[in-house]
């Protein structure tokens, strides 16, 4: 089984009507929740199931894949 690409989520805040779907289904650690009790928008998603975008009764909740880290090679760094 190959891993999934993380991933980062966007959540249509207009639409969204705070039902707690998306963090019940949710299979991340606790405390992957943004500060409107949704799933967490401000961080990538390593396991990117997608569980909570399937779930979603508004469907409102879509993803992106998230930036590859920076590394560092020793360039800039001092």
């Amino acid at each position: 089984m190959s891993k999934q690409q993380p991933v980062l989520f966007n959540i249509g805040w207009n639409a969204c009507i705070n039902c707690g779907a998306c963090v019940a289904i949710c299979p991340q650690e606790a405390g992957f929740v943004s500060p409107f009790d949704t799933i967490a928008v401000d961080r990538p998603c390593d396991i990117a199931c997608l569980l909570c975008e399937q779930i979603c009764p508004v469907d409102t909740i879509t993803h992106v894949p998230a930036p590859a880290p920076a590394t560092q090679n020793g360039a800039g760094v001092r």
